[in-house]
């Protein structure tokens, strides 16, 4: 054990050791930070509520005196001495001259001055007379008299000419005696469509702003907008700047964070009841939460100091009470890991010797599988180049254990030979193979060590089995073939070694390394020169039929699992290259049948072919001594192994289906069990509960809590009517836990509750 990995295991026993205090002291500390959020978030509702109620007072004072306004303005219009001024055309007449100072004069029983007003002005369409309790005048002259500089110059004109309910202006300046900031209030009287004036009423804006001084914070502002979302009035704080649009408010009132330019905001906002206008407030949210912006850099601080205190006393006591533990490990570090530990008293002493034989032992046993793993590796190899896999979950299984990783999606397999020099071969010869294979094999693995692997097949053979990222045929040779003649060319120039080499076709299933190891094995047989053989560069063999023992063996392991339609591929197959691509002469063709036949025998006894089978099938063994008798035969065959890879199919299917029928019989006898449900079931029966409700549905069309409902309430429809038992006994008979869950689902079954089924059914008895 090296200086680095001893520290680290010094290290994660400290941490050991001292996990449990820093646990307990999380969990103290946990409960600290809940009452500080609680703590939090009371103090953060008492600032929203403050600002709530703040804003909402100035707007219900505001509320209150544009009621009072209002009130003011229909008891001036309403005013007989003022409705008669609406239909004189002349009112500075020598006639109408005392019933316009009339009318001024009543005036004054409706006006009382106050703070807000800062005057009111009645504007009489007809006539152009503008009044009040102490002025008079004409509208042009008024016009000199009240004056708006950011207006147009006939803006009082216009004012008279169109309706208004309840219209108010923005703050803006206003000119009479002096130039102020002042908001107009207008209000018409008389029709819509017909408006016989209008009333002015210019409010101190100063006024409406002191209501919100509480708001005008570093940074923070507030504003008042009419129904329609126009500024009407703001107060705005030092550094702050009022967003250009309004801001969209979710509810009638309430308080909401919100990002204003650059600064996260605590915006209060209230609508008036009254005229639907909308109060809006806000303030930086380290102004308005600064009670709890300062509580928590005091927690954080005290937590903080806190907790490294709490570490360094948990680090002190964590030290002190490992110290006889990682003694321990310093021993195990120094590699003295026997019986000839240094012996400890006490029971620290005795954990170091068992620690000690224990590791002994784990070392003695990983040595021991280190030895295998060659072994085993050597043994997958073998059965993945003889076809000896009966599926590819198989073939993974065994890869994983042997610890070989897979790179790459396509693969083929090469084969290495050593012209031999002798027909027996010496030990000297024998040693000199076992010399070229190694060099072979270091050679290859120079080439490409992550996608080649390498297996001795026989004394004078070694088999390249390699992988590739790709899936394009021709690329894949293209490398293949530059990496083999490589090797070649390495072998004969830096070791002096003459080798043949030959290569099976590439595939995309690893499945199939198997038929391209058979194909090297046929190219390897067909070599004449020292050039790389590919097998799909040779021409059709004539001489010898094509049926390989990797081919066999896959024919075998396709009938026993069912798979008919690879099975099909693969007779296809045989087919093609022994009665299509090769001429093979009638001798051949009988060899290749028979030994297609004896396979087919090999079988019989697993899939439990009947006798009168296995005859028809031994009629099959007297083809006729011409290639057309033999091919017809072939077709015969090739029908029987599909039949009996169909059988088994069945046989498969049909435990399957057996399998279910013993599920429903379980269920139709226990369905009267509340605790009955699927993954139950799927327990029982060891599957899961997504694969046994699928069975449900395509076995039987419903579900199986469909099933077990119909089963529970036909069983209740007899207790119903055959016995008097209360509807609450015959629920627990039959399954369900409690009376309301039984009547929920019989109403949702039948349609009408269980009593009422029962009486139904009994009058009809009585009826008939």
């Amino acid at each position: 054990m090296n200086k680095e990995r001893r520290l680290k295991m010094e290290s994660l026993l400290m941490i050991r050791f001292i996990l449990p205090l820093l646990i307990v002291l999380t969990m103290s500390l946990m409960v600290v930070v809940w009452l500080y959020i609680r703590t939090a978030d009371l103090l953060g509702e008492e600032v929203e509520t403050s600002n709530r109620l703040l804003l909402e007072q100035g707007m219900n004072v505001l509320d209150k005196r544009w009621e009072a306004i209002d009130t003011f303005i229909r008891r001036v219009t309403e005013d007989p001495k003022v409705v008669r001024l609406q239909q004189i055309a002349e009112p500075f007449s020598s006639s109408n001259l005392y019933r316009t100072i009339e009318a001024r004069n009543k005036l004054q029983d409706y006006y009382s001055p106050n703070e807000l007003i800062a005057g009111y002005y009645i504007l009489f369409k007809n006539n152009g007379l503008v009044l009040n309790n102490d002025y008079t005048a004409r509208l042009e002259d008024f016009a000199e008299y009240v004056r708006y500089p950011e207006r147009p110059e006939h803006y009082l004109q216009s004012l008279v000419q169109s309706y208004h309910y309840r219209d108010m202006t923005p703050a803006e300046p206003v000119i009479r005696q002096d130039g102020e900031t002042l908001l107009t209030y207008m209000r018409s009287f008389g029709y819509a469509n017909r408006p016989n004036g209008t009333v002015l009423v210019l409010i101190h804006n100063s006024e409406i702003t002191k209501l919100f001084n509480g708001f005008r914070t570093d940074r923070g502002w507030a504003y008042i907008a009419d129904e329609k979302g126009n500024l009407l009035t703001s107060v705005v704080g030092p550094g702050a700047q009022l967003p250009e649009q309004r801001l969209p408010l979710p509810a009638s009132s309430g308080v909401m964070n919100r990002s204003v330019g650059q600064d996260d905001m605590v915006v209060t906002y209230a609508t008036s009841s009254y005229n639907g206008w909308s109060y809006v407030a806000a303030q930086p949210a380290k102004i308005a939460l600064k009670k709890i912006t300062y509580m928590k850099e005091m927690t954080t601080t005290v937590f903080l100091l806190f907790m490294l205190l709490s570490c360094l006393i948990g680090v002190y006591m964590a030290y002190r009470s490992s110290k006889p533990v990682r003694s321990i490990l310093q021993t195990l570090a120094s590699g003295s890991v026997g019986l000839t530990a240094p012996k400890r008293q006490g029971a620290f002493g005795m954990i170091h010797q068992s620690v000690a034989l224990l590791l002994a032992s784990q070392r003695e046993l990983q040595d021991s599988m280190e030895r295998q793993l060659p072994f085993l590796r050597t043994a997958f190899f073998e059965r993945l180049l003889r076809g000896q896999f009966q599926s590819e979950a198989d073939m993974e299984a065994v890869r994983e254990h042997a610890r070989i990783a897979w790179v790459g999606s396509s693969c083929l397999v090469a084969l290495v030979t050593f012209p031999k020099r002798a027909a027996v071969y010496r030990t000297a010869d024998i040693e000199a193979l076992n010399r070229n294979k190694r060099l072979a094999r270091e050679l290859a693995h120079e080439s490409d060590a992550d996608n080649l692997f390498t297996h001795d097949v026989d004394d004078d053979k070694l088999a390249l089995l390699m992988q590739f990222d790709m899936e394009d045929a021709g690329l894949i040779y293209q490398q293949a073939n530059r990496l083999l003649e490589q090797l070649q060319l390495r072998l004969r120039q830096e070791c002096g070694i003459m080798a043949v080499i030959s290569a099976g076709n590439a595939y995309a299933s690893r499945m199939d390394i198997a038929r391209s190891f058979s194909e090297a094995q046929q190219a390897l047989a067909r070599s004449t020169d020292g050039r790389i053989v590919w097998f799909r560069e040779l021409p059709p063999n004539t001489g010898s039929c094509y049926y390989p023992e990797s081919m066999e063996t896959r024919l075998i392991n396709l009938v026993r699992t069912g798979r008919t339609e690879q099975l099909q591929s693969l007779l296809e197959e045989l087919y093609q290259h022994n009665f299509v691509q090769r001429s093979l002469p009638v001798y051949m063709l009988k060899v290749f049948y028979f030994d297609l036949l004896a396979s087919s025998f090999k079988i019989f006894p697993e899939i439990g072919e009947s006798p009168a089978g296995q005859q028809a099938a031994e009629e099959l063994n007297e083809p006729a001594d011409n290639a057309e008798s033999i091919e017809a035969h072939f077709l015969q065959l090739k029908v029987k192994l599909e039949s009996m890879c169909e059988a088994a199919a069945r046989q498969r299917a049909d435990h399957q289906q057996q399998w279910f029928l013993d599920i429903l019989e379980q269920v139709k006898s226990g369905y009267s069990d509340p605790q009955l449900s699927l993954a139950l079931l799927a327990d029982r029966y060891d599957v899961t509960e997504a694969h046994l409700s699928r069975l449900f549905k395509e076995r039987i069309g419903i579900n199986f809590i469909e099933f077990t409902e119909n089963l529970r309430i036909e069983h209740s429809k007899r207790l119903l009517l055959q016995t008097g038992l209360p509807v609450r006994e015959i629920a627990v008979s039959v399954g369900y836990s409690s009376s309301s869950t039984f009547g929920r689902a019989f109403k949702r079954s039948v349609g009408i509750s269980a009593m009422a089924f029962r009486n139904s059914e009994k009058w009809e008895a009585d009826k008939n």
